[in-house]
Parts: C-alpha cells; structure tokens; sequence
C-alpha cells in the first residue's frame, strides 16, 4: 500500500535543486532560440520504470519540440557516471555498461553513443539556469532507453527490456531492509531441529584432474589426480571424509572424522560439550606447542568458533587440486595459499587485535566456484565468562592421516633417526587437557597438561596462567615446568589505544622445548603494532613486528617485518617487507635477509585479478618471481581464466588460459600451458556433487559436503493450522531469504527451493522475501525461523502462507504536530515483537503483510528513551480476511512520567531534566 504523493517534499526538492543550480552557466546562447527558459515554467517530474520510483524526480521545461529534462537530474537519478563540463560544452562517460560510451560536444553539434554518431538538430540541447535540458526522445536515443513523459501524470517513464543497474541497487536495498530483522535476537526466534539419524546416505564432492605434460627431460607424462569429500550421518553422528590420490590415480591420504557440534552444547551428558570428534581432529594449540591436525579424539565444550592461541588464531581446512585461498581480516588482505599435493590449507600463527576480528577465508575454484569460510573473534570477550569453566581434551597423531604406515607414505611423523635428537615438531603422540575458569568478568586462570612422544622420546609439561582484561587491554602470564626439570615462563598482552593495536609477548625457557626443539637457553621478545595510515585522501593499514630471539652463545636473531595495506580503486593490495639480522658472532659471518613482496587482489570491469610478486634484496639483488591471474565470466555459464607466471630460480615462465563451463550437474575446465622451457601441458577438470536427499544420487553443480544446505517447502496454509494439509497448495515463485543471503531460484511447482553454501554450525535465520509472492494478501506466518546448517545434510522446514493486510496510523505530539522518527513495535497475542516500522516526518507510519490476528503496539524503549515519551501505545488491533486494512487514525504519544525528588533538609521538589 503506498502512501498519496506528498507535494509538499517536491516543493523543497525543487526549491533546493534550483538554489544548487544556479551557479550553472546561464551566458551561453541557447541552441534553439525561439525559446527561452523561464523557471516560473519549470515542473517536477517522478521517474519510473516498472513499478519502481527512482530518486527524487528530475525539472523538466515544455519546449515547441515537446519536453526537455535537466540534463544533470538525469543523471544523478539514474546514478550514471557521466561528467558534464558546461564552460566546455561537453558530456562524457558511460551508461549501464563501459564498452556504452556516450559523448555530447555541444560545440561541435555532435553526440556520439555506442558505435553511432549523430548530429544535433536544433532544441535537442536546450541551455537553462539549470544546467543542459535535453530533448527526451534525444534521451532515449543516447541510453538505449523508453523515455515517455506523462506530463498530465507528473511521471516520466522509463522503459527497458535488462534491468537498469539503478534498478537492481533499489532492489538489493528493498531486500536488504526487508531481511533485516534477521539481525534481531536469534534466541527470539522459533527453531527448526534437525535430529540425527542412524544413518544419512552421504553427499559427494567430486574434484577429478586429468592431463598429459611433456618436459625436455622426461618426455611425456600422463596425470591424474582425484579428490571425494563425503559427508553424513552414522550412529546419530556426523562424519565427512576425504580421500586424494597422487598423479597416478593411487590412494595417497584418506581423511575421516566423526563427530558432534552444537554451538549449545549439552552433548556428552554431564560433560556438556560442544563438540567431540574422533578421526581426523586438529590439537591443542599454545605457546609451547604448535597446532596440528592428524589422527586421533578430542572433546570439549570451548564455543566452537574460539581463537586457539592469546592472541593467535590458525585455519586449516581441505583445499582440493586447482583451488586458491585467500584470508581476509577485517577487510584486509592477509595471505594466499595455493593448493598442493597435501590437498590442505593452512594459515598458521594468525595475529589477533584487540576488539573484533572478522576473518574470512575465501576459495576459488578452478570452475569459478567461491565458498566463504565466516569467523568473528571478540579479543577481550573472548575470555571465558565468570564463574564458567572451558575445556579442551584430546589425543592425537599430528601430521598423520588414516592411510599413514598403511600404504608406506606418511606426511608426518616418521621413524625414529638415532643420530638426531627428538623432533618434537612432528611428534608421534601427542596428548593434552587444557582448562580455563572465570573468576569474574574481567579474571580467568588455566592449566595445560600436555604430553608429546617423539622417536621414543617423552616429554610431559604443566602450564599454570591467568588472564587479566585491564582497561582495553588483555594481559596473560603464564609458567611451565617439564617432568625434566625445565622451565618456562611467558607475558603477553594486547591492546588498543584510540585507533592503534598493540601486541607484545616475552618468553624465557631453560632447558625446556620451545617450537619443537630441546632449549637450553631460550629468550625471546616480540612487539607488534597496526594502525591506520591517511595519505592525502588514501587511507592505508599499517602493520609492523619486531621479534629477537635469544638462544645464547652467540646464536642471537633480530627479525622485523612489516606489511602495508590499502584499496585503490577497488584493488586491494598489501606490500610485504621481511627482513633478519643475526646479532651473534658466525663463522662465517651471517649477512642480513631483505626480502619485499606484493600481492593483490581486484576487478577491472568483469575481469577479476589476482597477482603476486617477490623480490630478494639481500645478501643477493635480484627477482624471485611472479604470478598474474585474470578471471573473466563470458556469461552465467562460461568463463575464462590466463595465468601468466615466471619463476627466476628455475628461470623459466609459464603461461596457461582455462575455459571454464558450468552446467546444472556439473563444472568443467580445460586448460593448456606452455613454459619458456619448451614444456608444455593440457588437462582437464570436472567438479560435481552426488546429493542423495531425496533419494537415490542426484548430480549438482554446487558442493554439498564441505557446507550447510536449506531445504524449504511453502505452501498456502488455508486454515492456518500450522501445518499443511493434503489439499492445501504449494507455492510457486517464492524467493527464500537465509540471513542477508537470498535464493538464486525461485521454488518450483511443487514449492521446493534449496539454497546451498551456508557456513555450518552458525545459526541463521530463514524466511521469505514477501516482494516475491504473486499475491499481496499473502504473509509468512512465522516471519523468520532459525535453523542451524550441518555439512552435507539438507535442513528441511515448511513455510506456510497465510492472509495479510496493512495497519496503519499516525504518531502526533501534544499540539498535534507529527512525531518523527520514533520506532513502532507490532506485538502478536504472546507479547513477541513480530515486526518494527518508523514513523515519517508527519509521524504516519505502515505495517504492511500482517497476518491475521490480534495486535497491540509499543514503541522500542531505545526510542522512548531517547524522545523522553512513553513506550505504551494502548490500542489494539485486529487483521482478519473481512478487515484487511486498519486505519487507526492519530495517535497522541504522552511525555515520559518523571519522578519527583525531595530534597532531605525539606527543601522543594524537582523533577530531574
């Protein structure tokens, strides 16, 4: 329901266009001189296309050959990146698309549009105190547009066949605030369970390479390679796998993990845990020892998105032949990895700062696929809680997979050397319990107890800190002592002061393993500090540290690196400096390390880029290498990919172009490459899934195994029962909403709609984008329900329709005025808020799609508290098929109640202001 054109908005608007107007060059002899511009005249017209209103209309003349429109409200209107320059005579830029080029030259009485050139007849450019007023059939011509002014409606309307660029941004805008009470409570919200089964038959990813390559030094060969990601259910468990073969086509790691997540807990009985695993499980990781993944268990009830160090954090996951990652923290570029033979990602030793750390792990896939991996960390609330206890329990084999000493490989580990001392880095064994308690809201303590067994040789520690949040900073110390005597203790702390975060850690370890090795004398300080950096009108992240280590007799480094990081024009790009000096005496000497490298990420129209570069410059000057990558989707099915690399130690460049095709069940790419070397190579890839919810194996383009899926069925719930009946419809064309996500596909005959890629183990909110519905009087009636994601498995939930209308009144204050600005809540029967408008300057405010039932109104308290009135509203409403609109009329909003205060000596009462 719209509300009636308000004319008093379009006398400001014009008023305020024509006062920002008035500096526009009005000397200039008009090109049709029969007539003359005269404001007096001027009118204001609404643009629209389809049933959207764009901006807030544009001036317009009547002119002998019909209607002009001010040139520069065009424009702006339909947000198009053209410059007019009027002392010059002369407009350029593009419309709707780059390769649409459009310049005018008055001057020369020429326009020239896409591959056209025209000459400008006279009246098609008229000059006003406003600026150019252009012709609209001339409009029309220039933009490739449908340009009808209704001047006895005060519209002009536009027409198109594509969807404007302007259109689709007030669209995603529309969504967006239609989706936005997912970022309500959640808690608030009903939840959908997906109960575990006995067993659930597995979704399939498939990653299959295959390719010849011919060398100068070892003919031809003939690869490949393959990868299957499964995931399920078994024995009420969850379980995903992997299994990788080497260029041969033979097993060469298998990968296999059983578990329970629930970000709840309550798992495990009186353990209470979070999640429990037993396979392929990642270890303990601390200070004194480095994480990894390999074979083993582990229980505990920590949240299940934690930092796993003070201030560190480590990602690992699966990354299959031809993919790329990228890590991201807040916004800025950190690292890629590229895939290789252990078929992992890993970005270890992960700084933290203080405050809120979002990370993202983004994926690409060699068929232009994208998976996001989401992580929020909160340095100073993420302590654990008072009065709470956090634990971690776990055994494991790092390094080693399932077919480790099976099949005679082993990517970790190792038989034992007798001439070598114990590597404790890759340790047979490792076993550990860690626990944490908060004191209070601001104290924790923990203890470590961790045991690692290497080449026959244990080692068995005890850890003893406590954690501090001081202000804006978070302070741990912490002290350890091995069954051998040895000991070590540690400080560290970060903070932040207005803008800039700190972070410092101190280490000193007698006769004690630190980083794997056997120490005798240990000592090492490290200081960080990132912090924005403004150049001129560019803003840059700065990130410098400093580390020395102290290893006695002589043995002593000194370390920096630093890191600078910005967006220029969309391109994100971070500058990498390291460098090494050995302070202790060599022989022979030890010349400093200088090493500088480049990498970004960005868009150059539709092509994406990806590019790194590395420089050593000392002890040697000289490159080390390069790597452009260019991404370019020819349609919503084919893309193309060229690559261009050189390696200078191998002094050989390569060169490989992909073609990339995706269809409904699968993603394919070809791709050669040839090298300076006279190498040359081809191959193939096929990506696909085998989804087995419903029944039997179903092949997908999307991967199903690695994320969470939604499954979701809407119907007309006629009777408004809560469930459906068997005569009751299914809804064809609803679009479904998962957190700020909206489906690709609309649902189907039979109202199914799946969407896929959602992080697992979050919780998210699905509901219904209303816009999408053929029948206005139709609303959800459960407006959002929570369901939380699990790999591989489809959560399924129905989504019933029932009627709606429209509620509407109007806030006014004691003399009648209208009260702007304050925000309504709607409350069904249970007293739950089901929806929140705000009212307009006039205090009218709408609640539109209200299903059918009674209602009653309050403001939020944040916006009774902030305007001084009272939160009640006393009316009561009620939406029922015979009265689908309520006009409650005005609503008089009473000053907040004050409370008097007398004085003790029997002084006069005042209220507080």
């Amino acid at each position: 329901m719209r509300r009636p054109t308000r004319w008093l908005r379009r006398v400001f608007t014009c008023a305020a266009l024509a006062a920002a107007g008035a500096a526009a060059a009005w000397a200039a002899s008009p090109v049709g001189p029969a007539w003359t511009a005269d404001p007096e005249e001027q009118f204001l017209l609404d643009v629209n296309i389809r049933q959207l209103r764009l901006g807030d209309g544009v001036r317009a003349y009547q002119i002998p050959e019909g209607t002009c429109v001010i040139f520069g409200d065009f424009l702006t209107t339909l947000d198009l990146p053209m410059k007019i320059d009027l002392q010059a005579k002369r407009a350029s830029g593009w419309a709707f698309r780059e390769n649409h080029r459009i310049e005018i030259d008055q001057a020369a009485g020429t326009a020239r549009y896409g591959d056209q050139l025209e000459r400008l007849a006279e009246g098609t450019i008229r000059e006003t105190p406003e600026g150019w007023c252009v012709e609209t059939a001339a409009l029309g011509r220039w933009f490739k547009l449908g340009v009808k002014p209704i001047t006895s409606g005060s519209v002009l309307l536009l027409e198109s066949e594509a969807k404007l660029p302007v259109e689709l941004a007030r669209e995603r805008e529309e969504r967006a605030a239609r989706i936005r009470p997912a970022a309500m409570p959640i808690e608030s919200l009903p939840k959908v369970r997906l109960p575990y089964r006995l067993w659930r038959a597995p979704a399939l990813d498939f990653i299959v390479n295959a390719g010849v390559t011919y060398q100068a030094s070892t003919g031809m060969q003939v690869d490949r390679h393959a990868s299957v990601v499964a995931a399920g259910e078994i024995a009420r468990l969850s379980y995903d796998s992997m299994l990788s073969t080497d260029e041969n086509g033979r097993p060469q790691s298998l990968r296999f993990r059983a578990y329970r997540s629930d970000p709840d807990g309550g798992l495990l009985g009186p353990l209470d845990a979070t999640h429990f695993a037993v396979g392929d499980v990642s270890g303990v990781s601390s200070r004194l020892i480095p994480g990894a993944t390999g074979r083993g268990l582990e229980v505990t009830n920590r949240p299940l998105f934690n930092p796993v160090a003070f201030d560190r954090t480590r990602f690992e996951g699966d990354l299959p032949a031809g993919w790329d990652a990228e890590l991201y923290r807040n916004g800025e570029l950190l690292a890629f990895s590229q895939s290789d033979g252990s078929q992992r990602y890993v970005f270890a030793d992960v700084p933290l700062v203080y405050g809120d750390n979002r990370f993202e792990v983004i994926l690409y896939g060699p068929q232009g696929q994208q998976r996001s991996r989401l992580e929020s960390i909160n340095i100073g609330q993420s302590q654990v809680p008072a009065g709470k206890t956090w634990y971690w329990a776990g055994i494991s084999q790092p390094g080693r997979n399932l077919l480790s000493d099976f099949v005679g490989r082993d990517d970790g580990g190792g038989p034992p050397i007798d001439s070598e001392p114990a590597d404790f880095t890759r340790p047979d064994l490792q076993a550990a319990v860690q626990i944490e308690h908060g004191l209070d809201k601001r104290t924790s303590i923990g203890v470590l107890a961790a045991m690692l067994l290497a080449d026959n040789e244990k080692m068995t520690f005890i850890e003893g800190s406590v954690r501090r949040s001081i202000g804006s900073a978070l302070v741990e110390t912490a002290l350890a002592r091995d069954s051998n005597g040895g000991i070590a203790a540690r400080a560290q702390a970060v903070a932040q002061m207005g803008s800039v975060n700190f972070s410092a850690e101190a280490l000193l370890a007698n006769d004690f393993v630190i980083n794997g090795e056997k120490e005798k004398r240990y000592r090492e300080a490290r200081l960080s500090v990132d912090a924005p950096l403004k150049i001129g009108h560019r803003s840059l992240a700065a990130h410098g540290d400093v580390r020395l280590v102290d290893r006695g007799q002589d043995n002593k480094t000194l370390n920096a690196s630093s890191r600078l990081s910005t967006n220029f024009n969309g391109f994100n790009l971070s500058t990498l400096v390291n460098w090494q000096r050995w302070l202790g005496s060599s022989d022979p000497p030890q010349q400093d390390r200088l090493e500088v490298g480049l990498i970004g990420t960005g868009h150059i129209g539709e092509v994406r880029l990806r590019g790194g570069t590395a420089w050593e410059v000392s002890p040697h000057n000289r490159f080390r290498s390069a790597e452009l990558s260019a991404y370019w989707s020819a349609s919503d099915r084919a893309d193309w990919e060229g690559v261009l690399a050189y390696d200078a130690a191998a002094k050989r460049g390569r060169a490989r172009v992909s073609y990339i095709r995706r269809f409904s069940t699968l993603a394919a790419a070809a791709s050669i490459e040839g090298g300076t070397d006279g190498s040359f190579a081809a191959g193939i890839n096929l990506n696909f899934s085998l989804d087995s919810a419903a029944g039997g194996f179903k092949l997908s383009n999307q991967r199903l195994a690695s994320t969470g899926t939604v499954e979701a069925r809407v119907y007309r719930d006629i009777n408004d029962n809560g469930r459906r009946d068997q005569a009751e419809p299914w809804e064809e064309g609803a679009i479904i909403t998962t957190g700020q996500r909206v489906s690709d596909v609309a649902t189907n005959k039979l109202g199914v709609v799946r969407v896929g890629g959602l992080q697992p183990y979050q919780p998210i909110a699905v509901g219904i984008d209303t816009s999408s519905l053929p029948d206005p009087s139709l609303t959800p009636r459960k407006a959002l329900q929570v369901v939380v994601p699990r790999p591989g498995v489809a959560a399924m939930l129905e989504i019933g329709l029932v009627g709606a209308g429209d509620i509407e009144g109007m806030l006014v204050q004691d003399d009648g005025r209208g009260f702007e600005g304050l925000d309504v809540e709607l409350l069904d029967a249970s007293g739950h808020a089901v929806a929140t408008a705000r009212s307009d300057y006039d205090g009218f405010f709408l609640f539109e799609r209200v299903a059918y039932g009674a209602y009653r109104l309050r403001l939020t308290a944040d916006s009774a508290k902030a305007a001084g009135v009272d939160a009640s509203i006393p009316k009561t409403v009620e939406i029922s098929a015979t009265k689908t609109v309520v006009r409650l009329g005005a609503i008089r909003i009473q000053k907040a109640a004050r409370i008097a205060i007398a004085e003790p000596a029997g002084g006069p009462t005042l209220n507080p202001r």
